[in-house]
């Protein structure tokens, strides 16, 4: 309760600052102006503009002090629609990206990249290069799978063996 009768003292002082000055600002402009235009002599209320204009920006800032969670409220409301929106639009790609790179397969499909960072034909199931299994087929549904899988993709079945023929436990 106390920082909002806090905050309710910094908007009225404020706008308080903002209204003086804004009445200072302007005697002096329309003192300065009248005294230019009708040569009345040398202005005698000019000085209210270095008053004024001080005046104006302290009740600026105390305003934007004191409506400073109004104005991030507001900000948040207008920009996470937009952010919503955007992230629903990249979710798509990002999905298709995540499961390029955990499948080691180029955007085009066409590649497998092997553990040891050779680029190996998409139906290759040996590296060229270290001769590790870039893939191996379910024994139970016959998809073809990564050989380090413990489980089928397709249908979930256990598979038995790791890639060097070792039992999983």
């Amino acid at each position: 309760m106390k920082h909002e009768e806090t905050k309710k003292k910094i908007k009225i002082f404020g706008a308080v600052c903002l209204g003086v000055g804004l009445v200072c600002a302007v005697i002096g402009f329309v003192n300065f102006f009248s005294t230019a235009i009708y040569g009345d002599g040398f202005p005698k209320l000019f000085f209210l503009l270095f008053i004024g204009f001080p005046l104006i920006a302290v009740g600026l800032a105390a305003l934007s002090f004191g409506f400073r969670g109004e104005i991030l409220r507001y900000n948040k409301n207008e920009g996470l629609p937009v952010v919503k929106e955007a992230g629903s639009e990249l979710t798509p790609t990002i999905r298709d990206i995540a499961n390029a790179c955990r499948e080691g397969k180029t955007k085009d499909g066409d590649t497998v990249t092997c553990t040891c960072g050779t680029v190996n034909d998409a139906d290759s199931r040996f590296c060229k290069s270290c001769g590790r299994e870039l893939s191996r087929t379910c024994p139970h549904c016959g998809a073809k799978i990564a050989p380090d899988c413990k489980f089928c993709t397709e249908c979930g079945a256990a598979l038995t063996a790791t890639p060097t023929g070792e039992e999983n436990h």
